[in-house]
């Protein structure tokens, strides 16, 4: 009796222990890494995260452009504690030519349009962190609304960055890029048209920054031969676009890929993304 009694005992604490571990996983699973083993983290590659809003507030929009502030600390999170280490945008141009090495699990943060909520709610995660990002701006709507996108329905109205965040930001160390005056579709206007939103927007950004704007954004990920040879001539050093994939050694520096993360990604998808282009 005494014996079934201490093998019942064990069972129980083995299903407990095992529930335990279930759940851990389950509902803990920032604190369970799922990165390739060592040796698989190459750093010939480097994933440039695109992001835009930053929001709880389902009337912001829905979860396509947004996350919300608690999956994107769980995301920062999970980089923090799996050694990833955040980059310059601009670094990319000498690492691409194979002139800088870069650490092994670098990553790059990107913002698109310049939303007031990439200020109240992605900056302080970020800071809490230590990272680093850059945050593409549309000059001419500093300080306004997304009107670019609510005129043709595809957002509702949403606050954009005013010149007070953009200083704070940049100060702590938040590279600030160009997105055109007006967030115009460059393949859906003329050439002089498009060189006009690319030179004049870098213009904008670097009379009140006081330092030279680099990086380029094509809105809505809109781009061609052309137009990648203006934002060269016009004295940036790197574009990003809207394509999928990784940062690798002779990437073209003005059609750089980007991983795209949505509000639907809970953070084993997140993971997923930020590894399954790897080769």
């Amino acid at each position: 009796m005494k014996s079934i009694r201490t093998v019942i005992f064990v069972s129980v604490i083995i299903g407990a222990a095992w529930f335990g571990v279930r759940y851990a996983w389950n509902i803990l699973p920032i604190y369970i890494s799922s990165e390739p083993q060592a040796g698989a983290a190459n750093a010939s590659q480097v994933p440039v995260l695109m992001y835009h809003k930053i929001s709880p507030d389902p009337k912001s929009g829905g979860l396509g452009i947004r996350v919300t502030p608690a999956s994107f600390e769980h995301q920062m999170q999970y980089l923090a504690k799996n050694g990833y280490h955040t980059v310059l945008l601009t670094e990319l141009t000498d690492f691409i030519k194979g002139d800088q090495i870069l650490p092994a699990k670098s990553v790059v943060i990107t913002f698109d349009d310049g939303y007031l909520d990439n200020y109240k709610y992605a900056f302080p995660i970020l800071k809490k962190y230590g990272f680093t990002a850059t945050v593409f701006l549309v000059a001419d709507y500093i300080g306004k609304t997304n009107e670019f996108d609510v005129a043709k329905k595809l957002e509702p109205v949403n606050r954009l960055l005013g010149w007070n965040e953009i200083d704070q930001m940049s100060r702590y160390g938040i590279t600030f890029g160009a997105h055109t005056l007006n967030h115009t579709s460059l393949t859906d206007i003329t050439l002089p048209e498009a060189r006009y939103e690319i030179e004049n927007c870098k213009l904008v950004l670097e009379e009140h920054l006081k330092t030279p704007t680099e990086a380029f954004a094509y809105p809505y990920g809109h781009y061609n031969s052309q137009l990648e040879e203006i934002v060269r001539e016009s004295g940036y050093t790197i574009a990003v676009t809207s394509d999928q994939g990784l940062v690798t050694y002779g990437s073209d520096p003005y059609a750089i890929k980007r991983v795209r993360i949505i509000g639907k990604y809970d953070l084993r998808k997140f993971i997923n993304e930020l590894n399954k282009s790897r080769t």
